[in-house]
């Protein structure tokens, strides 16, 4: 396994990066690399979304037909 030295870090980061592993109750050292982890993941794939909906008539309702159907089923 690597080591990293990080030199000239600022006392305000180190404080909050030890203020941090404490709440995770995590050493100093593995905090700081599951920040590095989480920070250089791969980014999430977006889904892809269903085209819009259509009715049998063909027409295709507006947000605002759908939520006066929505409040219509309160009643």
């Amino acid at each position: 396994m690597a080591t990293l030295v990080i030199k000239n870090l600022p006392d305000d980061l180190h404080a909050r990066l030890k203020a941090q592993a404490q709440r995770h109750r995590r050493s100093l050292t593995k905090e700081a690399v599951t920040l590095l982890e989480q920070g250089l993941a791969p980014p999430r794939q977006r889904f892809k979304l269903s085209p819009p909906l259509r009715l049998a008539s063909g027409y295709r309702p507006t947000i605002e037909d759908i939520e006066a159907a929505i409040a219509e089923g309160r009643d």
